[in-house]
């Protein structure tokens, strides 16, 4: 299969088919994600290790103490149950586990040498790789994140950087474009990608997937709002499953060997369409729960695993 790169005007024209031209665009977005992993799909869990009262105002976020919501807040897990999280992890089939912690980042905090301290233990031995969200990074820190054996941190850019604004304030695009160069100088794998159905453009969605290929980065989550009572974008209408599956979609045209990855809101916002993500490009999904909203059960999703004919795999090695 050639690998010529998709212009951003090809990109465009793909997210604006229509009728069943579409089935034509998922047709060739599953022989992409086919020659570059065949029927292997990865499943990756995320353990929430800190969580809510976030200074941050990000429009989407539950975890905002700006805004009214039912979600729970908790200081850091103490290791005991950092490892329990981690082994329910790993029961899930997951191949890579996620801990994330809420807020603008633990800088200066000493629940960042705590979490440090978590992983460095749990990586010994353990088959299944420690990943790190856990906001924005200095060089030191990332360079303590490498050395405690984390592979990948996860930072996403959210939207475009001309939207950004319009979904948070408190902190800028630019800071989150740093982390991630300061994260890959440390040598680790990255993991960025967005949030969709909170008020960006079609030129929104093709400028963030644009800007993560501009920085290389190594796998991709796409993720579609579940609105949160509470937050501002409570009511905001959800994205048509079709636009979902069509941005997926253009996302794999885009990025032909990497992974991309349906994380939050498919449940919600697919339906019985969930399936599909695969047919339409994505080799990749999250299993279990997500940070405060529920997920499908590992058993459901690894029966639709099964009916697909695929086959999952455990315990990725990231090409570096």
């Amino acid at each position: 299969m050639r690998k010529e790169e998709i212009s951003h005007d090809d990109a465009f024209f793909l997210m604006t088919l229509e009728g069943n031209d579409i089935y034509d665009l998922f047709y060739w977005a599953n022989r992409i994600r086919y020659h570059s992993f065949k029927d292997v799909i990865n499943y990756c869990s995320i353990i929430s290790v800190k969580q809510g009262r976030c200074t941050e105002d990000c429009t989407f976020c539950s975890q905002s103490n700006r805004y009214k919501t039912d979600i729970s807040s908790f200081p850091l897990m103490q290791e005991e149950e950092f490892a329990d999280a981690v082994e329910v992890g790993k029961r899930l089939k997951a191949d890579s586990i996620g801990a994330v912690t809420s807020g603008y980042g633990l800088e200066g905090s000493k629940d960042f040498d705590t979490m440090c301290g978590y992983i460095t233990e749990m990586s010994k031995g353990n088959e299944v790789p420690i990943h790190t969200s856990v906001g924005v990074l200095t060089v030191e820190m990332a360079e303590k994140l490498a050395d405690s054996g984390v592979e990948m941190v996860n930072h996403n850019l959210e939207t475009s950087e001309n939207f950004y604004p319009k979904i948070c304030t408190t902190h800028s695009y630019k800071d989150r474009v740093e982390t991630i160069k300061i994260a890959k100088q440390a040598g680790m794998a990255i993991c960025s990608g967005g949030i969709f159905g909170v008020g960006e453009g079609l030129e929104d969605r093709l400028a963030l997937a644009f800007a993560l290929k501009t920085l290389d980065v190594d796998a991709i989550p796409l993720n579609f709002l579940n609105p949160v009572s509470g937050t501002p974008l409570s009511l905001e209408k959800s994205i048509a499953p079709m636009d979902i599956l069509k941005t997926i979609a253009v996302f794999r045209f885009i990025f032909p060997d990497k992974e991309v990855k349906v994380a939050g809101g498919r449940e919600k916002n697919l339906r019985d369409l969930q399936s599909w993500i695969f047919y339409a490009g994505a080799n990749s999904t999250m299993i279990g729960n997500y940070l405060t909203t529920k997920g499908k059960t590992a058993e459901d999703d690894f029966q639709m695993i099964e009916d697909l004919g695929l086959v999952l795999k455990r315990n990725r090695t990231i090409a570096k």
